[in-house]
């Protein structure tokens, strides 16, 4: 009888792990429809891990939607407002009585926020001051308000609860508090890196070799030094961040560091012709003739390969193209729930292109500007530094 029990109680206890874990990893899917006058709507939507992806398809078009949303156990879309002429085909969801994206147009086979095309299409525009719940201000860039600290204009408004950090030549500005390292200023502080909410340098005070790293702490503004065993000298690089681990590689002396800033460790992992190399989310090892040309790690997958792109970059949710246009580039998003779809995002000036949180960054000339779908294009800050130094670096925490 108490071998029974203690079976029934171990059932009931693994029952109880199931379901905590079920909704640790929930995955809902539903299917309705909605009308919009004399048009039907067919919706599809999948929560998961905190994120919604939902499809809302007429006739042969499908208008896709991402967001960052709780959990509802509900039909997240209120109602759909559709409009067509023989320039566009747009779509604009209601989600939970709220605005959450510019309304979405098609032309052609893309598709193209409306804030850029407006004024292009007088129906078009009409019909969109109809919509009670939408104001194209939501998608206006905010950069009047600023605040300047250490020469760097931050525009207050358009700082959309993030904590932003910028490098300068004696050490770094971060969520509007200005942080000194170095006594002069240092006009190339390539040896640095930005990992997991703390800012690794080198101790560039010395002439030749450095032992030492400062290491900011970017939430509680805390600095603090980590010594390495051996001399690492200033002709070095940093070859890439991997699992919260930075790698750097000492062209002079010709070893590899994996540098654990959480832990304060600094460990040689290669002396040999057998440098550690990350490609395509896997380890490979190059030669220290091929490291010594500045190989920096690879960590777009071979799986998803655009061939009429010039470049993909790969997120968690997403696939963003670039097409280059004369000096400056196309920038396509596809969801990878679909990648058929294509969104025009806009034309930007560099391939160099940041991204986190379903939000996109990039710099051009002297300003940092962000790209999300639920505000447009906002600058967020100027330096005029960023135009004439690529050893500057920025971070969004």
């Amino acid at each position: 009888m108490k071998k029974k029990i203690k079976i029934l109680i171990l059932l009931i206890i693994l029952i109880i792990l199931i379901l905590c874990c079920k909704n640790i990893f929930y995955i809902k899917s539903l299917n309705y429809s909605l009308d919009y006058k004399e048009e039907h709507f067919n919706i599809y939507e999948k929560y998961e891990d905190g994120n919604y992806y939902i499809e809302i398809k007429h006739k042969d078009k499908i208008y896709p939607v991402r967001i960052d949303k709780k959990n509802t156990n509900k039909k997240i879309i209120n109602k759909v407002y559709y409009f067509k002429d023989n320039t566009y085909e747009c779509l604009l969801p209601v989600i939970d009585n709220k605005i959450l994206t510019d309304i979405m147009c098609y032309s052609g086979n893309i598709i193209y926020n409306y804030h850029d095309v407006v004024g292009k299409d007088n129906k078009l525009d009409e019909f969109v001051a109809t919509i009670s719940e939408y104001n194209i201000n939501q998608f206006k860039d905010n950069n009047i308000k600023k605040k300047t600290i250490n020469n760097v204009d931050l525009y207050t408004e358009n700082n959309i609860q993030k904590n932003i950090a910028i490098t300068t030549y004696n050490g770094l500005v971060t969520d509007f508090v200005n942080i000194k390292l170095f006594d002069t200023d240092l006009y190339n502080n390539k040896i640095s890196a930005f990992v997991d909410n703390f800012y690794l340098v080198a101790d560039y005070e010395n002439q030749y070799e450095f032992k030492y790293f400062y290491v900011v702490d970017l939430n509680t503004k805390k600095i603090k030094k980590i010594k390495s065993k051996y001399e690492i000298s200033y002709d070095s690089y940093i070859q890439g961040i991997v699992d919260d681990k930075v790698y750097l590689y000492d062209k002079d002396n010709e070893n590899q560091y994996e540098i654990d800033v959480k832990k304060e460790k600094i460990n040689i992992i290669s002396k040999d012709d057998n440098i550690k190399y990350y490609k395509n989310k896997k380890w490979e090892t190059m030669s220290k003739t091929k490291a010594n040309k500045e190989i920096y790690f690879d960590y777009t997958s071979l799986e998803n390969n655009f061939t009429d792109f010039d470049e993909v970059i790969e997120t968690n949710n997403y696939f963003y193209l670039l097409k280059q246009n004369i000096n400056q580039y196309d920038l396509y998003r596809v969801d990878k729930e679909n990648i058929d779809i294509y969104k025009f995002i806009g034309i930007v000036p560099t391939n160099l292109i940041y991204y986190k949180d379903n939000y996109l960054y990039y710099v051009y000339e002297n300003e940092l500007y962000f790209y999300s779908d639920i505000y447009g294009k906002r600058t967020l800050l100027k330096d005029d530094e960023l135009q004439f130094n690529d050893t500057i670096k920025y971070y969004i925490n």
